[in-house]
């Protein structure tokens, strides 16, 4: 039996750990009513796994929302920010949809006061600067321009604490352009909500340059990882060889520099 080389003086014989997502449809038992108020959602489902589903659809805004969600979770998922879990979903006209995990022990946060009443740590939240910052910079990257307060999740945690998800990168990335800087529009929603973050001093630049930094690491074969089993209803061919060829440029990085001067 043969034998893996030994490491050479400063090496490590681990491995680095990969993630696959499995890429097998969920099948829809029941579709709700959305009654939710969303002007993106308009699908939501129970599916044979026995999970709910928000559903986005290749129909639904630009045609592009599906792959800008799993683009966006995806990428969040490697930079350590927490979003609900995803899954293709069957749906009944043969197409795919995109499924974001409808989470439970969720509360009930919408109102400015509750928001604010977070932000000042009346409430207990894990890791809210850090979160808050990272998620910024995020946003930032692939010009999510609709991060507003209904797109966090407050999740129950242990010992009466909480914590927060993002979700909901329906006007993002390919939808809006990810090469575009509109999310720094002081009109649009990620601006507005950045503002509150910023005057109850929940704004950590170094956390936000962490993540930035963390998006430059990502290569480009990471990057055909993520997006190779899109549907091609979502992306076609030429369109991922063509994000991928931009995240192997000097654009992406350029991108980055830019963002880190400005924020």
């Amino acid at each position: 039996m043969s034998k893996s080389p030994e490491p050479t003086k400063g090496q490590s014989n681990i491995q680095p750990l990969t993630y696959q997502k499995k890429i097998f449809p969920v099948d829809i038992l029941t579709e709700y009513p959305n009654t939710q108020g969303s002007a993106d959602l308009k699908l939501i489902v129970n599916g044979r796994d026995g999970k709910d589903y928000a559903v986005k659809k290749p129909n639904d805004g630009k045609g592009k929302v599906p792959a800008s969600e799993l683009l966006c979770y995806e990428l969040a998922y490697r930079v350590t920010i927490p979003t609900p879990s995803w899954a293709f979903i069957n749906l009944s006209d043969g197409d795919i949809g995109f499924g974001s995990v409808w989470e439970g022990g969720v509360a009930k946060i919408a109102h400015i006061n509750q928001i604010i009443s977070i932000l000042q740590y009346k409430v207990k939240v894990n890791n809210l600067k850090v979160f808050l910052s990272r998620l910024y910079a995020f946003d930032l990257f692939v010009n999510n321009v609709d991060r507003h307060w209904g797109n966090y999740l407050w999740r129950e945690s242990y010992d009466q604490s909480f914590i927060t998800l993002a979700f909901d990168f329906s006007r993002a990335c390919f939808e809006t352009g990810h090469d575009k800087y509109d999310a720094f529009d002081p009109g649009c929603n990620t601006q507005s909500t950045f503002t509150l973050i910023n005057l109850t001093m929940n704004y950590d630049r170094q956390e936000a340059i962490k993540c930035l930094d963390d998006l430059l690491a990502i290569t480009p074969s990471e990057i055909e990882d993520m997006i190779k089993d899109m549907p091609h209803t979502w992306m076609t061919a030429s369109e991922k060889k063509s994000y991928i060829d931009w995240w192997a440029s000097s654009a992406r990085t350029d991108r980055i520099a830019t963002i880190k001067g400005k924020i």
